[in-house]
């Protein structure tokens, strides 16, 4: 027969360690020439259809892998986008089109997660965009990985997070100029893919 005194204690003893298991984690999101992060911005003209890219996106994300959980905040700079025209660059950072110059950071900031299925989530947060904030909606896969040989190679010194996320937004909704929505020759909708590796270490 168990002891009533040594059943309470062992009680006592499990329930830290279940919060601790279950306590969410803080994953860096990997920079520099290693880190296998990329942004990419797809808009349509008149005229042809164009990608812009960035590797320059930093942040912080909180993830339980016991709960399926997190939240967190990522921030890209929007500036260091490029499309291969450098005058097209010039014209898309300026005032009449994304206003990078003036409003360099494009950042989200994660206030709901649901876990769906699998690495598959659903993610809500507001994404503030030349200086203009709004709620908005995506799904994500996010991958966990624990600390080994591949993910040390990457330059990480923890365990992994892996997010990958694509969602679509309304640029005249940012107040965006040069948009379909004020008569411009572009395209008011812009898809944009948001890829990067974290690590808790």
């Amino acid at each position: 027969m168990i002891c009533v005194k040594t059943f309470i204690l062992s009680l006592l003893l499990l329930t830290p360690l279940s919060a601790a298991l279950a306590a969410p984690e803080s994953y860096t999101v990997l920079t520099g020439n290693k880190a296998p992060n990329a942004v990419i911005v797809e808009l349509k003209t008149v005229a042809e259809n164009f990608t812009g890219r960035t590797s320059s996106l930093n942040g912080t994300v909180m993830f339980d892998s016991q709960t399926n959980t997190g939240s967190g905040s990522i921030a890209i700079n929007g500036a260091s986008i490029v499309t291969g025209i450098a005058k097209r660059d010039e014209h898309m950072r300026g005032p009449d089109w994304l206003n990078f110059n003036e409003n360099p950071e494009v950042k989200f900031v994660v206030t709901a997660v649901k876990h769906l299925a699998g690495n598959l989530y659903q993610v809500g947060g507001n994404l503030t965009l030349n200086g203009v904030t709004k709620a908005i909606n995506a799904k994500a896969t996010v991958r966990h990985t624990p600390a080994n040989g591949t993910t040390r190679a990457l330059g990480a010194k923890g365990d992994v997070l892996g997010v990958i996320t694509k969602f679509s937004i309304k640029l005249s909704d940012f107040g965006v100029k040069n948009t379909s929505a004020n008569g411009g020759r572009v395209n008011d909708n812009a898809a944009l893919t948001v890829k990067f590796i974290a690590s808790n270490k």
